[in-house]
């Protein structure tokens, strides 16, 4: 029954409906004198509350005393019926979430392709814990994260910040990332590159679009014409940009990830793009932190998992492979152009 109230209300009579649902209902008076109705031996019955609605009903009856009691339960029932029943229309009535189904479809399709494991790749690369991160150009992008002046010179927002930046090892990832830049482009592979104007708890969305020099990429390592360039406002590269849809609309699979900080945007998107079944090799000698222990300690955190037993089976999933930029050179030499 979908009901219980509609059936209870379609009875003109308490025991006929105890009978015809194999339960027996008693109302006495109490010892205080007060109403009281007791359901037994049906936990249907007891799942949709019925001895609390009848209990509220007969109260309501001996209050109001009117003339036809029976008259007045019945219509209390087809009141909590009615009630019941626009509740369940509004429940069918909640928004539409076909988008929500169709990407819940897409992630499914791509956790069972990464079930069936990696796929080959044209070239190599050697990371830790001796295993291999395969790499093609139809599916392999170099991500680089928030070059920006802000991180990288002592006057940038971030740099500000730190009086001894001159002695902060965040510039000590540029020439990786110069280095990892030029073999990946004279391979073929497609560059994508975030900017970022989320400053710790401050989001500056109004630097986007501006010539801003502190918020714009380092002079070194500019993008070029028809590589990705995606603007943020969280830690993670993907989360508040369009990056997986261009990254997705050129086919790629696999990331060689890249940047600063590594303890901040750089595990940030390390995470995002597993959750979205990229398959990740950082480079470590490519990325930088304003804390030498900071940097390895990300390092840490994205490596150990994936070479641990029990979580090593997938190739960059959990949470990323870790190379140098050195091993990057080697893999892509056959690749070149």
């Amino acid at each position: 029954l979908k009901s219980p109230l509609r059936s209870l209300r379609a009875q003109s009579h308490f025991r006929r409906a105890s009978s015809a649902h194999s339960r027996s209902a008693r109302m006495a008076n109490g010892s205080n004198g007060s109403l009281k109705v007791v359901v037994e031996g049906s936990a249907y019955l007891s799942e949709h509350n019925v001895e609390a609605v009848l209990s509220g009903l007969l109260h309501e009856a001996a209050a109001q005393k009117p003339t036809n009691p029976l008259k007045f339960i019945e219509e209390g029932l087809a009141k909590l019926s009615a009630q019941t029943k626009r509740k369940h229309d509004e429940i069918g009535a909640a928004p539409n979430f076909s988008h929500d189904l169709q990407r819940r479809a897409d992630m499914a399709a791509r956790a069972k392709a990464a079930a069936d494991g990696v796929k080959p790749g044209e070239a190599n690369v050697e990371c830790r814990g001796s295993r291999q991160f395969p790499v093609a150009r139809s599916d392999t992008a170099l991500v680089l994260i928030d070059m920006q002046a802000d991180f990288l010179t002592a006057e940038g927002r971030v740099g500000m910040h730190y009086p001894n930046f001159k002695d902060c090892p965040v510039t000590d990832g540029m020439a990786g990332c110069q280095r990892l830049l030029a073999a990946c482009r004279e391979a073929g592979f497609v560059i994508a590159h975030s900017r970022s104007h989320r400053y710790g708890a401050t989001v500056r969305d109004d630097l986007v679009g501006t010539d801003d020099q502190g918020y714009e990429l380092h002079p070194l390592l500019r993008a070029r014409p028809g590589e990705i360039v995606v603007d943020k406002w969280t830690f993670g590269a993907f989360a508040s940009t369009p990056l997986e849809e261009e990254l997705r609309a050129r086919g790629v699979e696999r990331i060689l990830l890249c940047g600063v900080l590594t303890n901040v945007c750089i595990f940030a998107t390390a995470s995002q793009a597993v959750d979205r079944f990229f398959r990740v090799c950082l480079v470590e000698d490519a990325c930088a932190a304003f804390d030498q222990e900071w940097h390895d300690m990300a390092i840490r955190l994205i490596s150990e998992p994936q070479v641990k037993k029990g979580h090593n089976g997938q190739i960059g999933l959990y949470f990323g492979e870790v190379a140098k930029v050195e091993d990057v050179e080697v893999g892509l030499a056959p690749l070149k152009k």
